[in-house]
């Protein structure tokens, strides 16, 4: 932002002359009449996602859903732990080269294989579900967006994204992102269907079932 301040200064002189330039055109435009666009311009909503991804009902149960998916994975894990722990704690009863210690090795190996594709399916399989969700949930948001805007009359949906900086991270990359990711600068309230959204997808998914659509919580198959 603060590059080549030497090139910028260098420009100043031509900057001036544009807004002067501009200070001519300003003038002359007083004297002329008054274009009546405004009548016909395009009526512009806006949407907070990041409410819509925090504060719906359905992302409320998959939260749960996947806390308990969590759970019974990390339960998982610690069995498995602790009988590879203690076949590694056997191992060491038996003497080195002996049919029954290479037996318990190669044992010990598998489980220890088994253990590692394990947790790569289940961390996969999570990924799965956060990502089918948030495609439905984003689909959901777009479809009752057009709804809305359609009913009052707007022919633009913004995603807008609050002026927030304190929750960055201190940095200035951080900053810059949220400053490009921020479409709109201005709205007015009644301009804003965040609210409207929220309460139309929760109303729909309490009609179509409420937890019960997201599926039972699928349990671990052991390699």
């Amino acid at each position: 932002m603060f590059k080549n301040v030497s090139a910028a200064s260098s420009k100043f002189i031509a900057f001036s002359t544009i807004v002067a330039a501009l200070g001519l055109v300003a003038a002359y435009t007083q004297g002329q009449p008054q274009s009546t666009a405004s009548a016909g311009a395009s009526r512009v909503a806006v949407l907070d996602l990041v409410r819509v991804f925090n504060e719906t009902a359905i992302i409320q149960d998959l939260n749960d859903n996947i806390r308990q998916k969590n759970d019974e994975y990390a339960k998982e894990a610690s069995q498995r732990k602790k009988v590879i722990d203690d076949k590694q704690m056997e191992l060491t009863a038996f003497k080195v080269g002996t049919p029954d210690h290479e037996s318990r090795r190669k044992n010990l190996i598998r489980l220890n294989i088994e253990a590692n594709v394990w947790v790569k399916a289940s961390e996969k399989e999570i990924d799965q579900h956060r990502f089918d969700w948030t495609k439905i949930v984003y689909e959901k948001a777009m479809k009752l967006s057009a709804e809305i805007a359609k009913e009052r009359g707007y022919d633009l949906v913004l995603q807008k994204t609050e002026w927030k900086p304190a929750e960055l991270e201190q940095s200035l990359q951080a900053l810059r992102r949220l400053i490009q990711d921020r479409t709109v600068i201005y709205h007015a309230a009644d301009n804003d269907i965040t609210d409207t959204v929220i309460q139309r997808m929760d109303r729909q998914y309490k009609a179509d079932g409420g937890k019960s659509t997201l599926g039972s919580n699928t349990k671990s198959t052991a390699p």
